[in-house]
């Protein structure tokens, strides 16, 4: 459940003991100086956080860390990212997903990509994609005009990019206007060319940003871009084996360590560009996000309407963003058109008797394949197991769903 945030004069003291009598609901109270929205008595922008494998409602907390606290239900990473949004945005509506968090220990560049569907990992995130899916779902429904900050470390930030790239697509919950920000901390889908992404390299006990910005992919494979416009901030440790272990081989052109998953922990405890840390660094480039510094040359408002003559006409809907369209071909086949896409690429796709919202890997999933995708054209995906009749869709690994289409 939500919980609801009414304005009254007890000060932030109270707020502040109210966030522990709640904690053990769904959703946290974080005190800041923001306000409500405007047609209902939600708090916007809302949070939705997913922690990493091994953090969370799921897991006992770290030493110390009391259960209640937004450590120990977002994870420290995650925490710290929403840190700075709260100071500048606050109070917010934090919503930690409770799902598994569980599977993959290490990601080396092979051994993670070989054991990813047969791992309790492949369960564990689609497992929380459904359940951040289903809560952006509820959340958007019960505040109509509140918008959205999904934030995800290691496994969290696959699953909010993978949540993410629905919305940007179309497939989402919500229209892609209500994403404020999305903030992925060490995702094992890292794609470095996308916008927005900055790799930092740890050297001596310290981090400094990479500025040849090195062409690096997470450990089960690299996410289609981001386009420049999508409201994402990604970073990355270099030499990270979760975000950067697609490669055996380093930019330097040496062999990467097997093991090394200190790295994984760097996003905390190391100064970073002015902030206390790297992920602390990556909530303050949300904040920038959501609200950005105002424009040195901004246009002035549009002419007023004259009497007697029609004002401008209301600017066309975008065309959709890479569109893509699929039809039946045969019992097993399905025929694929994209347009400019993203993902273009060899790439795994996944069939489904379902949709992104209601799929699972018990009832309705039909297997997987593995098919080069063109830019711009058209091609078939054979499907392992024949579709029964009615719904279906394609999941294209680390890019995106395909609109549903009823099967005959």
């Amino acid at each position: 459940m939500r919980v609801p945030l009414k304005r009254c004069a007890t000060g932030a003291k109270r707020l502040r003991r109210w966030t522990v009598s709640v904690t053990m609901l769904t959703s946290l109270v974080v005190v800041g100086p923001g306000v409500a929205s405007a047609d209902d008595n939600c708090l916007s922008p809302v949070v939705i956080g997913a922690a990493g494998t091994n953090q969370g409602p799921a897991h006992a907390p770290p030493p110390g860390v009391d259960r209640s606290s937004l450590v120990a239900r977002l994870g420290a990473e995650v925490a710290a990212a929403v840190a700075p949004i709260a100071d500048k945005l606050g109070p917010l509506v934090v919503t930690p997903i409770n799902y598994p968090a569980t599977g993959l220990q290490a990601f080396g560049a092979v051994n993670a990509k070989l054991t990813y569907d047969i791992s309790a990992y492949r369960i564990s995130k689609d497992t929380g994609y459904s359940r951040a899916y289903e809560e952006l779902k509820k959340q958007a429904t019960e505040c109509r005009s509140a918008k959205f900050v999904l934030v995800g470390y290691s496994q969290g930030g696959h699953i909010m990019g993978d949540l993410a790239q629905s919305v940007f697509h179309g497939n989402g919950p919500v229209d892609r206007a209500r994403i404020a920000a999305v903030v992925l901390i060490a995702e094992p889908a890292y794609n470095g060319p996308s916008p927005r992404t900055t790799e930092a390299i740890y050297s001596h006990g310290k981090l400094t940003q990479d500025q040849d910005h090195w062409r690096i992919g997470g450990g089960l494979g690299q996410r289609a871009a981001f386009h420049a416009d999508d409201p994402v901030v990604s970073i990355c440790v270099y030499g990270d084996p979760v975000c950067d272990g697609e490669d055996l081989v380093g930019q330097d052109g040496k062999l990467k360590p097997k093991d090394n998953q200190e790295m994984h922990r760097r996003y905390l405890g190391h100064a970073f560009e002015g902030s206390k840390d790297f992920a602390t660094w990556a909530g303050v480039q949300a904040t920038r996000i959501i609200h950005p510094a105002p424009a040195a040359n901004r246009p002035g408002p549009a002419p007023a309407e004259l009497p007697g003559r029609p004002g401008p006409a209301p600017a066309p809907a975008p065309p959709p963003r890479e569109p893509v369209t699929i039809a039946q071909s045969d019992a097993k086949t399905v025929t694929v058109t994209v347009v400019d896409a993203a993902g273009a690429g060899s790439r795994a796709v996944r069939c489904w008797n379902a949709t992104d919202a209601t799929h699972s890997w018990k009832s309705n999933y039909l297997g997987e394949t593995r098919v080069d995708i063109p830019r711009n054209g058209t091609f078939t995906v054979t499907c392992p197991t024949p579709p029964k009749p009615g719904t279906f869709s394609l999941e294209f690994f680390n890019w995106r769903w395909s609109p549903a289409i009823q099967w005959r």
